[in-house]
């Protein structure tokens, strides 16, 4: 408790600055309280500074307090004023301070205003005094305290030490036969240590063979897959190139398109010419290409169809062109279904989608938020005319200005978030597009034809009719995903144990029976994956019975919208 006091009183000390107690000289008058911190120390310091004047009792008399008194007695000589307390501690260690100066001073210690925070406002070389005062106070108050027990310590220590010359002599004769003790305790430890050693070679020989045989069961069939899946990927790997070119010509240019004619450009115009493309040679790729499988999953596919997108074969194509496509895309869609889906797929509240149409009050506010905030817009039920205003938005006029994008929009300059995501929808069935808009934008045919709504109406003819098989169904493409994902991740973790074994990887039972776990998991998903796809083929069968109901629901309705030829009246919606 002592210490701390002192290096208070010290640290304080180091604070004051003589030109600061030499200014303090010329004041007439102190701010109030300062007077009394330097009538504090003239008490302290009676009886130690010769230029303090005290009374036979040593008590200083309370017009030699005063402040020219101060003045003159303290601030007459700076220097001396400032080794006088910083030598007081050791005046107060050899008790050669008068007890009276102690007892006088604690009046002052009492004051509201005797503080270091109150003086400091008014004086900081009187602040940097009165800290010194409260600490060399509370260091006198702790020694005092001290000092009894500091001479009872001494005596403890000397009874102490004539114990310990006893206690030396025991343990001398104590050291004898300890010395003994240890070099037959020595030779038994190191015989029983031999005995350790033999039984846990013994031991660790016969658990690493048991460990060895476990990690050969576990990773033999393995080997097998692992070999054949490098072989597969050595051999897609020259392939990536032919696959890939395919997938973006089917991106850039079979949106506007039926899927009869999709087909025939895929199939009879450009795998004919990717096999004579290369100086005639064939660009290398994959026999049975198919741009969805480089494109999208499955699950992808599963998912979109969740949020509403029918589940033919012709809106799975047109959900990945719009997925995709690095320009943005323009819906043809009468019959509502694709922009259905884009309202469902981007009402996220991190896409929160804005929904506006060309010649609305809102579209400029909409368009200038959605770009600075990343939001998705849809433009609903365009024309075959685009407003100039959204050319840069469309052609994507971004100017950059140091580490920010810029787009213009009219007058306005809008800051350009890359997460914005715009949507062009129109529900003409036969639009014509000027080519600026064509070369800008990815079109994408959303019109529902003859097969397609045979395939939709079949989906929810088996929903309506077999709930059980479509539920089903779902069922297993959910599985059949998650088994996917769990088999990849196992595949992973059993590589990342392996990379990461160090040593003896036979020695690491934890490793082993890790890996032993994984091939059980590993095992049990493929099982089930294969009773998956066996189930699914048997759910297909039985769904294409219900086929013939879906043919004549398609063809009895796109009967009833020719009516339309006949008279305007006839005009029928796909909802209808």
């Amino acid at each position: 408790k002592a210490e701390p006091a002192v290096i208070a009183a010290m640290s304080a000390l180091d604070t004051l600055d003589k030109k600061d107690l030499g200014s303090c000289k010329t004041m007439s008058k102190p701010p109030p309280g300062v007077g009394d911190i330097f009538s504090a120390v003239m008490v302290l310091l009676a009886g130690i500074n010769p230029n303090i004047v005290t009374q036979k009792n040593g008590k200083v008399k309370d017009k030699d307090r005063s402040w020219d008194a101060s003045k003159k007695n303290l601030l007459g000589n700076v220097n001396g004023l400032v080794d006088d307390l910083k030598s007081y501690k050791e005046k107060v260690d050899s008790n050669s301070v008068p007890a009276v100066n102690w007892k006088e001073v604690r009046p002052y210690l009492s004051m509201e205003h005797f503080n270091v925070e109150t003086i400091e406002k008014k004086n900081s070389a009187a602040a940097g005094l009165c800290s010194w005062v409260l600490n060399i106070v509370a260091y006198y108050d702790i020694v005092i305290t001290v000092e009894p027990k500091r001479i009872a310590l001494r005596e403890a220590k000397e009874k102490l030490d004539k114990a310990n010359d006893e206690l030396a002599e025991v343990q001398g004769k104590v050291k004898d036969l300890q010395e003994r003790l240890d070099r037959l305790t020595e030779e038994y430890n190191k015989a029983d240590k031999d005995r350790n050693d033999a039984q846990e070679t013994a031991s660790k020989g016969k658990m690493k063979l048991e460990l060895a045989q476990r990690l050969t069961n576990a990773l033999g069939s393995e080997g097998t897959r692992w070999t054949a899946g490098i072989e597969e990927l050595e051999a897609k790997k020259t392939l990536v190139v032919g696959d890939s070119l395919l997938a973006a010509a089917f991106i850039s240019y079979v949106g506007p398109f039926t899927k009869e004619f999709r087909n025939e450009l895929i199939n009879t115009k450009w795998v004919p010419f990717l096999k004579t493309a290369a100086k005639g040679q064939p660009i290398a790729m994959s026999e049975d290409t198919d741009p969805l499988k480089v494109l999208t999953t499955e699950a992808q596919i599963a998912g979109w169809n969740n949020e509403g997108l029918p589940s033919d074969p012709v809106s799975s194509e047109n959900g990945t062109i719009v997925c995709n496509s690095s320009r943005w895309p323009l819906l043809i869609d009468p019959q509502l279904q694709g922009v259905a889906w884009i309202k469902a797929k981007e009402s996220t509240p991190e896409r929160n989608l804005q929904v506006t149409r060309l010649g609305h009050a809102d579209i400029l506010q909409k368009l200038e938020s959605s770009i600075e905030n990343g939001w998705s817009l849809l433009i609903e039920n365009m024309d075959e005319k685009i407003d100039a205003v959204l050319t840069p938005v469309i052609s994507r006029a971004v100017i950059k200005r140091g580490s920010r994008q810029i787009l213009k929009i009219g007058e306005n300059e809008v800051e350009y978030n890359k997460n914005f995501r715009l949507f062009l929808h129109t529900k003409l069935s036969n639009p014509h597009y000027p080519p600026e808009i064509q070369a800008e934008t990815t079109l994408v045919n959303f019109t529902v034809t003859l097969k397609g709504l045979e395939d939709q109406l079949l989906a929810l003819v088996v929903r309506k009719e077999r709930p059980d098989l479509a539920s089903q169904k779902a069922t297993l493409i959910q599985q059949e995903n998650q088994f996917m994902v769990q088999l990849a991740a196992l595949e992973d973790q059993i590589l990342v144990q392996l990379a990461a074994a160090e040593g003896d990887i036979t020695e690491d039972r934890d490793l082993i029976e890790g890996l032993e776990e994984a091939k059980r998991v590993s095992t049990e998903v493929n099982q089930k994956l294969e009773e998956g796809h066996k189930t699914n083929e048997k759910i297909n069968e039985t769904s294409e019975a219900f086929r013939s109901v879906a043919s004549r629901g398609s063809l009895l309705f796109f009967l009833m919208n020719d009516l339309h030829k006949i008279h305007s009246y006839y005009m029928y919606s796909l909802n209808a």
